[in-house]
């Protein structure tokens, strides 16, 4: 679905919303992890990524009911799907009714969800270094990191969060791999499927394509 023009890219991207989506399966509690703090945030969820890539392989493979356990558990308090399936949809937002909306939200949610975690185990990562976050206005943060693959590859990701005013907490809305946004990639793809086919096809294309992720 995304365009991007190397391979490596495209596995880091992948790999690193899919290792971001899963760290907390490698057993960290949620109760850790905080969400007073972006930077800690984003380096807690981090420190556990490379245990929950190398340790949970087997476990995690062919098993989309135990990834889907898994973010609804722990994914699902740190970062804000119906804001990112908001953006995506753009204009389209405002054209449809609230029942398409949380049909839209709940089917991009599981498309993210099947869509990384098959390339979840294409990814060997030896190490991650958090930088110090950057504001980029109040309320609104980029948290820099280097990823370190084990061919020796580094990679620039970058995690966008914001504060939640109604909640006091902050939440990830976007992931950058060498400057390349997930949202926006996602936000062309189906502004041009939304134009084609129209909503409720999209919708239903999805859904289709869900199925067996969510076991029907």
């Amino acid at each position: 679905m995304l365009v991007l023009r190397k391979k490596s890219r495209l596995n880091v991207f992948f790999g690193m919303v899919a290792a971001f989506l899963l760290s907390l399966s490698a057993g960290a509690c949620a109760a850790e992890i905080t969400q007073d703090d972006p930077e800690k945030m984003v380096l807690q969820l981090s420190e556990t990524v490379v245990k929950a890539l190398n340790e949970q392989r087997a476990e995690l493979e062919g098993n989309p009911a135990k990834i889907k356990a898994f973010a609804n558990e722990y994914v699902l308090p740190y970062v804000d799907t119906p804001k990112m399936a908001r953006y995506v949809m753009g204009r389209y937002w405002r054209m449809t009714s609230e029942a398409q909306q949380q049909a839209f939200i709940d089917e991009f949610t599981t498309t993210l969800l099947r869509s990384y975690s098959q390339s979840l185990l294409k990814l060997n990562i030896n190490s991650v270094t958090v930088q110090p976050m950057v504001e980029e206005k109040p309320g609104r943060v980029t948290i820099s990191s280097e990823v370190l693959q084990a061919d020796g590859n580094k990679s620039n990701v970058v995690y966008r969060a914001y504060l939640d005013d109604k909640h006091k907490k902050w939440m990830v809305y976007d992931v950058m791999v060498e400057g390349i946004s997930m949202l926006l990639n996602y936000r062309k793809t189906y502004d041009s499927e939304f134009a084609k086919i129209g909503v409720d096809a999209v919708i239903s294309s999805m859904k289709e394509k869900n199925k067996e992720f969510n076991g029907v």
